[in-house]
């Protein structure tokens, strides 16, 4: 039975038949059996999908007159003499290179400075306690009272048995209950809260067409896969419409969207408050369930304004659930805000440690940071070959070793904040597609995303802090999958490295390159360095033409459209108390400054009065008199040049008073 509290009306007979529903699967199910007969069982589903926007970076390109850093990278590989970057083998198969001497792999030793101190045990984690009855095992969907679109789905998607999650979640969340879930990225909690708001959703009122569900998340990729997700799972149900809305695409399509009014929104904060405060005929007054999923990543980009914000205009009679990662002080002060009673689910740890991970770090010694790059490629050429994300620290180190892998002769794709949104989900699809063997990204790409098969994540520079390191390792070993991590660590990631010791603990192994790899490839990158200038010339170049035609197209906008621009109402911004207060400090060290230029000039004109006052005052001595002072000045020159203080007053008062 739904809770009181959730806002959907009961069904009516002509709003829901599931008769007809299932005579419709049925008839569909016998025409592909008819279809399909002696051929092989159909391909699962992947959960999302980003082909879509392969076509959109290409059209991108196509209208700025530039062209992809793929092409660039192509041009120089073609232009010179091709250098052989993978291993030759002899008649019997084996390498007969100059670098063919293997990498070494054995137990972690620490060094004295990275021994850990033992403790008699961890603090207690008191946030959460199950609810009663609550089960986190199923043998299948069926279990779960799921009606039989969603089961298909679940089917196409290869979803046979749901995860403990989706086991305890999914039942609770139908009943209306507020719900505070905490599982490792992986666990399924997309589908948790997914599959209970669908199921709910084919009880909705359907001759009232609105905004019933908003979905919360940090990221555009995330948002991006999410509504993808929720489109794989509902595509036995055609009558349910779902929404993006995010920063880096088309405002007047999403716009569009939203006044259709479909029922499910999945956005980021910024983007959903922008079109709720500037948008026609756009609110959340029939809202009936708000989800935030990485409730902790939200809060940790500062979106806390913004998530009250957005409660504020939702109606109080609704369900919530949220879900993150790990539970913080912030997140539990969120709890208290948005939910109501909430049961608490914890499906695993956050920090437990999949036992079909292997942990390795690779020591870069401080006179040896200069190798970094050379190391990776080492690794990257015999080691670790396919399906490998690389975490870069900043956006200009992941856009340096997209270039050198291309010039290297290695496909990859980068994901960071400098590339737009369609350039971002072209990048994941290419890796989907396998079409990219490493994904060189920044935090971008650390948290919420599933990217399936990932066999290797690579800290080209090491994570902040544990948390950081657990979310990036966390995109491999997944499933029961084999997965590795490598972590490049420095003299100065010794802290980080006691962490990650203890939570490894004899697990830890130190792979260590071989030194003839490492020479090779610093040698070959020394001489891709023009290359690598070259095309960041290039693109430098294009960038500051894109900027001159935009301005060139806005102004000539302005000209042509001008009643019509100034014609439209005005959009307003949703500013932060934190940014009030900031513009009003501004305002004030403004005016502080502009009175303290006021006082400066006083005090300038009040100065030059006192001289002149003086020189007049020189000018009524004695003619003896005033030679004392004019020796006394020489002197005091004399003495300050020889670096003796003696102050010109000190020396004027014993001439002229004796």
């Amino acid at each position: 039975m739904l809770d009181s509290g959730f806002s959907f009306e009961p069904p009516s007979d002509e709003e829901i038949d599931y008769e007809d529903i299932n005579s419709d699967v049925e008839d569909e199910e016998e025409t592909s059996d008819v279809e399909d007969k002696g051929k092989v069982q159909k391909k699962t589903q992947s959960p999302w999908d980003f082909s879509s926007y392969t076509e959109s970076v290409a059209d991108e390109h196509a209208r700025r007159s530039t062209t992809s850093i793929d092409e660039k990278i192509s041009k120089f590989v073609q232009q010179r003499k091709p250098v052989d970057m993978v291993p030759e083998k002899d008649e019997d198969g084996e390498d007969d290179s100059s670098d063919s001497e293997p990498d070494r792999q054995e137990d972690f030793q620490p060094e004295e400075d990275d021994e850990v101190p033992t403790t008699a045990g961890g603090r207690e984690n008191k946030f959460f306690s199950k609810a009663d009855g609550v089960s986190f095992n199923a043998n299948s969907f069926l279990d779960l009272h799921l009606s039989r679109p969603l089961l298909r789905a679940c089917e196409a998607l290869g979803y046979t048995k749901p995860t403990p999650i989706q086991a305890a979640c999914i039942p609770l969340a139908l009943t209306g209950r507020d719900i505070c879930g905490s599982a490792i990225t992986g666990s399924g909690k997309t589908a948790a809260f997914a599959l209970p708001t669908l199921e709910r959703l084919l009880f909705r009122p359907k001759h009232r067409p609105a905004i019933r569900v908003l979905i919360l998340t940090p990221t555009r990729e995330l948002a991006v896969q999410i509504h993808s997700m929720i489109g794989k799972l509902a595509q036995f149900i055609p009558d349910i419409r779902s929404c993006l809305v995010l920063g880096g695409l088309s405002t007047k399509a999403q716009e569009a969207s939203l006044r259709s009014l479909p029922d499910i929104v999945v956005a980021t904060p910024g983007r959903m408050i922008d079109h709720l405060r500037n948008s026609m005929s756009v609110d959340l007054d029939d809202l009936a369930v708000l989800i935030l999923d990485e409730a902790d990543r939200l809060l940790e980009l500062g979106f806390d304004a913004e998530i009250r914000e957005l409660v504020r205009l939702c109606p109080k009679r609704r369900q919530t659930m949220l879900f993150s990662a790990t539970m913080t002080s912030q997140v539990d002060e969120l709890i208290k805000l948005l939910l109501d009673k909430p049961l608490r689910l914890s499906a695993d740890p956050t920090t437990k440690r999949p036992s079909t991970l292997t942990e390795e770090v690779v020591r870069i010694r401080r006179m040896r940071e200069g190798n970094q790059e050379a190391v990776l490629l080492a690794l990257c050429s015999k080691t670790f070959t396919s399906k490998v994300i690389i975490f870069s620290g900043t956006k200009q180190a992941a856009h340096r070793l997209k270039i050198l892998f291309g010039l290297a002769g290695f496909k990859a794709a980068e994901l960071h904040g400098n590339l737009t949104q369609a350039q971002r989900l072209d990048a994941l699809e290419l890796f989907r597609r396998q079409e990219a063997d490493f994904l060189i990204a920044t935090n971008v790409a650390a948290r919420g995303l599933d990217i399936i098969g990932v066999e290797t994540v690579i800290n080209y520079e090491c994570p902040r802090d544990l948390t950081s390191y657990v979310h990036r390792v966390g995109r491999t070993a997944r499933a029961g999958r084999k997965g590795y991590a490598v972590t490049f660590v420095t003299d100065n990631d010794r802290s980080l490295l006691k962490a990650i010791v203890k939570r490894a603990g004899s697990k830890l192994k130190s792979r260590i390159v071989a030194e003839q790899s490492i020479t090779k490839w610093s040698q070959q990158i020394e001489q891709m360095e023009d290359q690598v200038a070259s095309i960041l010339r290039e693109e430098r170049e294009e960038m500051a033409l894109r900027k001159a035609e935009m301005e060139a197209d806005k102004a000539e906008n302005m000209i042509t459209h001008r009643d019509e621009i100034f014609s439209r109402p005005k959009r307003t911004w949703f500013v932060t108390e934190k940014e009030k207060k900031l513009v009003a400090n501004a305002g004030k060290e403004t005016e502080k400054g502009s009175k303290k230029k006021v006082l400066s000039a006083e005090e300038a004109e009040e100065r030059k009065q006192k001289a002149k006052k003086k020189r007049e005052h020189e000018r009524n001595l004695p003619r003896k008199k005033r030679r004392k002072l004019e020796a006394s000045r020489e002197m005091l020159e004399d003495e300050a040049e020889a670096g003796v203080c003696v102050t010109l007053e000190s020396h004027c008062r014993y001439y002229l008073h004796g």
